[in-house]
């Protein structure tokens, strides 16, 4: 082989290394999407009888070793206690805005401290609903595009008003929430228009209402849903419909695979974890004393 010819493949060779992140030909995900539910205001974990629970301590530790440029982060709603404390509130924002979330879905107990306690909340952390509006005003401008590794990813969340079904009438009477479906619809022609490339929906509500709609709107690449505490995993061709399940035991991981930014594979799994085996978050454990002790306070000062 002359010179030239073995330039010209050193050169050829150099060009295919550089298009293998491009066309998919590497074994690692091109981008992932880590997604928790259902955390109920647990900052530590226990060994509760039936219902053991991870907490955030734990989970958090393993969230913080996520690289940030190759990965999202989303919570699918009620990670807040369902009774009323602004305190725990509070410090659970504080964490999951110092953990990286992209955002968060509305759950229910989002407003379990109140709804003018939320709409304060909400201005410091970038929940998403499309289909909620508080006192005539809409949560969510749109849906929402992150662009990483130049791969645009469309999220909407929507919510199921019977979830609401307890709630007093002195908070329902100031929402309104329109068809979890239709809103769903709109927001995917709405991504699909700004060139997204793949596209998830954050379902909070009953499993079976959001099985219609991954069933029906087939146009949502992956459809996560939590508010049952149900464990599912279900792939069809390379869509998902999943849900990490109870007490925020899991952190969901949806796996993309591009090949000239189109989808190739989605790969979905869940990591479980014991709060008695794996490692704990140093500064959640420590958010935790702190609660505590301004609990105690609070109490004596008649605080919430």
């Amino acid at each position: 082989m002359n010179k030239r010819a073995a330039g010209m493949r050193t050169v050829l060779v150099s060009a295919l290394l550089l298009l293998f992140p491009i066309i998919g030909l590497s074994a690692d995900p091109d981008l992932s999407i880590y997604y928790t539910a259902s955390l109920n205001g647990n900052l530590i974990g226990c060994q509760c009888r039936g219902v053991p629970k991870a907490g955030l301590s734990t989970t958090a530790a393993y969230l913080r070793s996520l690289d940030p440029s190759r990965s999202i982060l989303l919570d699918l709603g009620d990670f807040s206690d369902a009774r009323v404390d602004e305190l725990l509130s509070g410090k659970l924002l504080e964490l999951y805005s110092d953990l990286g979330y992209s955002a968060s879905a509305l759950g229910d107990q989002e407003l379990g401290s109140g709804l003018d306690y939320f709409k304060k909340s909400a201005e410091d952390f970038n929940f998403l609903c499309n289909n909620i509006k508080i006192e005539g005003r809409s949560l969510s401008n749109g849906p929402m595009i992150i662009e990483k590794q130049r791969i645009k990813i469309g999220i909407a969340a929507v919510i199921d008003p019977a979830v609401f079904f307890f709630y007093p009438d002195d908070v329902k009477s100031r929402i309104e929430i329109s068809d979890p479906a239709e809103a769903a619809s709109e927001a995917l022609a709405e991504l699909k228009a700004a060139g997204s490339s793949y596209n998830i929906l954050l379902f909070h509500g009953h499993a079976e209402e959001a099985r219609a709609v991954f069933d029906t709107e087939t146009g949502w690449d992956a459809v996560l849903f939590a508010h049952d505490q149900m464990l599912f995993d279900e792939k069809t061709d390379n869509r998902i419909f999943a849900s990490p399940g109870e007490e925020g035991n899991r952190v969901g991981r949806l796996d993309l695979f591009f090949r000239f930014r189109k989808l190739s594979k989605a790969e979905n799994s869940m990591r479980y974890f014991k709060y008695e085996a794996d490692p704990e978050d140093p500064e959640v454990l420590q958010v935790f004393e702190d609660y505590k002790k301004e609990l105690i306070e609070n109490l004596k000062n008649g605080k919430k």
